[in-house]
C-alpha cells in the first residue's frame, strides 16, 4: 500500500538492467491519515515478476506531487525524471545518478498535467503541462542539457490532461489540452513552422 494519494504512473527503464519500471507520486492532505504524502518515487522491476518491486524514493516534503515521467533530460544516457506539483507549485526535473532536483518552472500553481516529448524536433527531451490554479499553459524548451526556456502558449485553461501531437498534420508537435474546469477541449498550434 502507497502512503498519500498516489496519482499519474510513470514507465521506463530508470537503472538501465532491461526491464521497464515505474513512477508515481502522491499528494498528502487533510485526509490523508497517514500524514505520508508529497513525495515522488521509482520502483526496480524484479527479475522475477513475482517478487516485490524495489522502491526508491526520490523526494519527500513535496507538497502537492501528482505526476513523474522518466527521461533522460540532459542527453548523458541516464534515465531523469520530470516531475509537476499538480496540487501545489512548479516543475522539476531530478537529475540521475543522484536525482538531484532542478526547477524549471517555480511558480506555476497546480501543474496537474504533463506530456514529456521532443517538441521542437532538435532530438532532446522538452515538456508541456497546464496549470489548473493558474489557468495557464506551458511548454518547456530543453537546451538538450537540463536548461530550460519557459514558453507561455495559453491561458484560460484549467486542465488536468495535455497532449503533444500533430494535429494539424505539417510534421510538427502542437498541443490539445482537455480542460477540465474550463469545460473545453482546445489546440495550440506549434508556433515551429
Amino acid at each position: 500500500m502507497l502512503p498519500g494519494f498516489p496519482h499519474y504512473l510513470g514507465y521506463g527503464d530508470v537503472n538501465g538492467d532491461g526491464r521497464p519500471d515505474a513512477s508515481s507520486a502522491a499528494k498528502g492532505g487533510p485526509s490523508d491519515k497517514t500524514k505520508m504524502g508529497n513525495w515522488f518515487a521509482w520502483w526496480g522491476a524484479p527479475k522475477d515478476p513475482t517478487k516485490p518491486w524495489t522502491k526508491h524514493l526520490l523526494a519527500d516534503n513535496q507538497p502537492g506531487a501528482t505526476n513523474i515521467q522518466p527521461a533522460d533530460v540532459n542527453g548523458d544516457g541516464k534515465t531523469d525524471f520530470i516531475a509537476p506539483r499538480g496540487h501545489g507549485v512548479g516543475v522539476l526535473w531530478f537529475e540521475a545518478p543522484a536525482f538531484r532536483i532542478h526547477e524549471i518552472h517555480k511558480t506555476l500553481k497546480e501543474p496537474h498535467c504533463l506530456v514529456v516529448t521532443d517538441m521542437d524536433g532538435d532530438g532532446d527531451i522538452d515538456a508541456a503541462t497546464c496549470g489548473y490554479g493558474s489557468k495557464e499553459a506551458w511548454w518547456f524548451e530543453n537546451d538538450g542539457k537540463g536548461h530550460f526556456k519557459n514558453h507561455l502558449i495559453g491561458s484560460n485553461q484549467e486542465s488536468y490532461d495535455i497532449r503533444a501531437v500533430d494535429i494539424d498534420g505539417d510534421g510538427d508537435l502542437d498541443i490539445l489540452i482537455a480542460g477540465r474546469g474550463s469545460k473545453n477541449v482546445v489546440w495550440y498550434e506549434s508556433p515551429l513552422k
